[in-house]
């Protein structure tokens, strides 16, 4: 089974209908690109007070494998898909949730179609389809699709920096193109995401995710 993507809507990457792989990511590219490439983090201003952050604009975000952690912004919302800006630069796009591209990291995800893993979780389990395109070493799109499981773990607290919840955690595992990982979620009652572990690349491994 083939899933089809294209990408352009309001800057941002929307993952629906059909297209090819390199129209695909040239449409992402030509959204996100005013949010990566060169960024750098805003530097302090001197002699100033830090900047309160927004719980309802930040995210709090570590990708383990490259040592960065921090504090991402939100820097655009067109109400379906969000990209933060997060430490050194980079940033990352979550369409209800579900990690959906990165820029910044050197081995980025350049768009995802996770649509049938969504809606996994939101049955409570089962089993899904999802299509990752990254770029090889020649900057050529690479398609790859995976075959995953998800399933529920039961109820966990898990600890949001100021606050700890009450979350329903599902494991999600994939496997495909010669690669196996788990992605992880932690839902509210409603189905929202609260927190994740996602996979972006083989370099980049994991990037966990949550609101603040």
């Amino acid at each position: 089974m083939r899933i089809t993507m294209t990408a352009a809507l309001a800057g941002l990457v929307l993952l629906a209908g059909c297209g090819g792989g390199a129209g695909l990511t040239a449409a992402v590219q030509g959204a996100i690109a005013p949010l990566v490439g060169t960024q750098t983090a805003p530097a302090a201003r001197g002699g100033g007070a830090a900047t309160p952050v927004d719980p309802a604009t930040a995210r709090s975000v570590r990708i383990a494998a490259l040592g960065a952690s921090g504090t991402a912004t939100r820097v655009v919302d067109n109400g379906a898909s969000e990209t933060f800006s997060g430490p050194g630069g980079f940033t990352y796009t979550l369409r209800d949730g579900m990690l959906v591209a990165t820029r910044g990291l050197g081995h980025d995800l350049m768009a995802a179609d996770a649509r049938q893993s969504r809606a996994a979780l939101r049955a409570g389990g089962g089993s899904a389809r999802r299509v990752h395109e990254t770029l090889d070493g020649m900057d050529r799109i690479v398609r790859s699709t995976f075959d995953c499981t998800v399933s529920a773990r039961g109820g966990e607290t898990i600890d949001l920096g100021n606050r700890k919840v009450n979350a329903r955690r599902f494991d999600e595992t994939c496997q495909g193109d010669g690669l196996i990982f788990e992605n992880r979620y932690w839902l509210d009652a409603s189905g929202g995401i609260l927190s994740s572990r996602q996979f972006v690349t083989q370099t980049v491994a994991y990037l966990r995710s949550s609101g603040l």
